[in-house]
């Protein structure tokens, strides 16, 4: 549970206004403003130690005081409170619906085996689409056995320090609302320290990150006067970091009660470096993209991320929720931060990227039980960008991590090394499937069309079974917009390599 805050850091008695039994005017609270010309970067502190030099050249930082803006309450958002939103979450479905979808799915993937079984000869017509429909159906089937064998990390009462770092950019409408849920999830204050970047934003986000520090004292804010790049926020926040653990959130992330002191469990265990928690879509009813994003989300997490975590080697953690050993980030940070690809600075990498130079000596782990939600995106456009910038991470990190994955354990090695190819070929496998084979035969290729869609089921309604949300069947959509668009970013993503941006911005 949080500390009680005291008369002067409570939002409730700052926004006294008025009025009979109203509490005076609070009076105005300062904070310093830490600026390095040089560097072109600003720190604003209230009631935590002011820095005296610049996190990047050394250089002695000239203050001048500040006032900040009046403290109010935060209005109350329709989905912060806890108990409502986990019923929304997670709920029961419906006995009768499982049973009927389930004898739905045994039927399409009996179907789909009897195709590969039966047509045995067609391997020697179309190898390549049969092959890759075997190989791709029984990466599918494993992802699921091993998350079978998936136990979060024990809660030991594990209480060290942490800094929770959330780099940012244009996120007036988000950023307050993030602050608030990491002061109010339960940590103990005395342990926690929060430090938020603004990298260069052209809207109000500096002026919502400055009302959150008169209702968070504490709060420390980063100012980049001109943009950066996202891996430059995460670095500025690493090296100001008093906390033993770094736990990393979006600047649209909300955490539930609880998260920071679960996702650091694990670290009990020397050798984990760092650890994922769950994320939900906070928005995922807005309109049919969220709802797909949702479903993915769920499976990528509770299936892909558990089943990797098995063996302590989840591929990535995602910049929306994950925690990392201080000590280990600063031991790769320079060569994170100044990394190449194809003879270009690659800040597109920053999550899966920090992950791989981490994985390489310790173990990355996956905690179910610390929960958050994130905003994903409403429309194409943005989604587009989104995907566009994962896949140049993924294309690039996947063939960095195959360099030592042979020294992993057999199982996620061999996981690891048909992940780097099956992508590429994909789209390959997909033309020949669903253009040539008919222009051909007349018909799509039977085994790979059912086994798609029983796939696609079996992880949909693992979806619904576990949460009760009614939109699983955009599992679908997923599919369908995957399979005619975004199999083939693998490709642009090589050709935009170059690109640095956020990607969502």
């Amino acid at each position: 549970m949080a500390e009680p805050k005291s008369a002067s850091t409570n939002p409730e008695s700052l926004s006294a206004a008025g009025g009979a039994g109203a509490l005076p005017a609070p009076a105005a609270v300062h904070g310093n403003r830490c600026r390095c010309a040089a560097c072109r970067i600003a720190m604003h502190v209230a009631d935590s130690p002011k820095p005296s030099v610049c996190p990047y050249c050394q250089a002695k930082m000239t203050v001048a005081p500040y006032v900040l803006p009046p403290a109010t309450a935060v209005a109350p958002e329709a989905g912060d409170d806890v108990a409502a939103k986990l019923r929304r979450l997670y709920a029961r479905p419906r006995h009768g619906m499982m049973l009927a979808l389930f004898l739905l799915g045994t039927g399409l993937l009996a179907t789909a085996v009897y195709f590969q079984v039966s047509n045995f000869e067609s391997y020697w017509y179309a190898p390549l689409v049969n092959l890759y429909s075997l190989i791709a159906g029984i990466f599918i089937v494993s992802r699921f056995l091993l998350a079978a064998f998936y136990h979060a990390p024990a809660d030991t009462g594990f209480e060290p320090t942490v800094t929770v770092i959330v780099p940012c950019r244009n996120e007036q409408n988000a950023i307050g609302r993030t602050i608030d849920h990491i002061y109010s999830e339960g940590y103990p204050l005395r342990k926690k320290e929060v430090v938020v970047v603004n990298d260069g934003s052209t809207d109000q986000t500096l002026a919502e990150m400055l009302k959150a520090q008169a209702r968070h004292p504490t709060l420390v804010i980063v100012d980049f006067e001109t943009n950066r790049g996202l891996c430059h926020g995460m670095a500025v926040a690493t090296l100001m970091a008093r906390g033993e653990f770094l736990v990393f959130v979006d600047s649209d992330t909300f955490l539930f009660p609880g998260a920071v002191r679960k996702v650091v469990q694990g670290f009990v265990d020397p050798m984990v470096g760092g650890i994922a928690g769950h994320t939900d879509v906070e928005n995922a009813t807005k309109n049919l993209l969220t709802k797909m994003q949702d479903v993915r989300y769920f499976f990528s997490y509770k299936i892909m991320k558990a089943a990797e975590s098995v063996f302590g080697a989840v591929s990535c953690l995602p910049g929306c929720f994950s925690a990392y050993r201080r000590t280990c980030v600063m031991h790769v940070l320079d060569r994170w931060l100044n990394s190449k690809f194809m003879g270009v600075y690659g800040d597109f990498g920053d999550d899966r990227s920090m992950t791989n130079f981490i994985f390489k000596d310790y173990r990355i782990l996956y905690d179910d039980e610390a929960l958050a939600t994130t905003l994903a995106p409403e429309n194409w456009s943005q989604y587009i960008r989104q995907q566009a910038r994962w896949n140049r991470s993924y294309v690039r990190e996947v063939f960095v991590a195959g360099r030592f994955m042979w020294r992993k354990h057999p199982v996620p090695a061999l996981s690891w090394y048909a992940m780097m190819i099956m992508p590429i070929i994909e789209p390959v496998v997909i033309v020949s499937a669903m253009i040539i084979a008919p222009i051909q035969s007349g018909s799509m290729t039977p085994s790979y069309v059912i086994g798609v869609m029983a796939i696609t089921l079996v992880w949909s309604l693992h979806f619904l079974q576990h949460t009760g949300r009614k939109h699983w069947w955009t599992g679908f959509l997923f599919t369908i917009t995957y399979t005619l668009f975004f199999s083939w970013q693998a490709y642009y993503a090589l050709l935009t390599m170059r690109r640095t941006k956020w990607g969502t911005r």
